[in-house]
């Protein structure tokens, strides 16, 4: 029992820094806030911080993680309601890149966190693979190697991603890309078409506690 409690606070004080850490990235962006401010707003002592982090930077990943466990969960719920495994993709990849491209939260929180690299949303690359086996073994795509064919379609993900971080995807490319990768698993392109115009199923709003954005000089 005493070991469960100590197990249950430490979670509660980790996920204290995460949200610290969040709130004051979309209040003053990140060069503006020291491990003091983190620890002030989590409402624990500044040597706490480092049972859990290394740096500023380890927390601000942190936040990032948090956002892609939420945006899984979310499409998870919609997916778990499909049957056809071509829904399936399109849904899940309709859904990432909207996110990607549409949350304002997500894409400020990229912009204030000052974190440096690529950093894109995407499905579980294991998740993606398993999709395809699945589409396989319904009969509904017809493809030879599935590797390939995932390792291709997280090709085409990459470049949408980065066309979408560049702030110069024209509107039809994502879903033109859903209707590609649909195509290229096998399905006619009427099929494909329709499914990618198809309205993105209805999923959770789980976001709506992410911090006002507050504006800065």
């Amino acid at each position: 029992m005493e070991a469960f409690q100590t197990s249950s606070k430490r979670t509660h004080t980790r996920e204290a820094l995460i949200t610290a850490a969040r709130e004051l990235v979309f209040e003053r962006s990140h060069e503006r806030i020291s491990i003091q401010d983190i620890t002030g707003r989590a409402g624990v002592a500044t040597g706490t911080f480092y049972n859990y982090f290394a740096t500023k930077r380890d927390v601000f990943e942190a936040v990032v993680e948090v956002y892609r466990i939420q945006f899984a969960r979310e499409i998870e719920e919609t997916r778990s309601r499909l049957k056809d495994p071509a829904m399936m993709v399109a849904a899940t990849l309709k859904y990432y890149f909207r996110q990607a491209q549409h949350n304002e939260a997500w894409r400020t929180y990229l912009s204030f966190s000052g974190l440096p690299g690529k950093i894109d949303l995407r499905q579980d690359s294991n998740e993606s693979f398993k999709d395809i086996q699945r589409g396989v073994a319904a009969g509904r795509f017809k493809v030879e190697d599935c590797h390939f064919a995932q390792s291709l379609i997280g090709g085409m993900i990459d470049h949408v991603n980065t066309e979408i971080a560049k702030g110069r995807l024209a509107p039809s490319a994502a879903d033109d890309t859903v209707r590609y990768i649909l195509r290229m698993l096998g399905l006619p392109d009427p099929v494909a078409k329709a499914l990618t115009q198809s309205p993105l199923p209805p999923v959770s709003a789980s976001h709506q506690d992410t911090p006002a954005i507050r504006h800065f000089s």
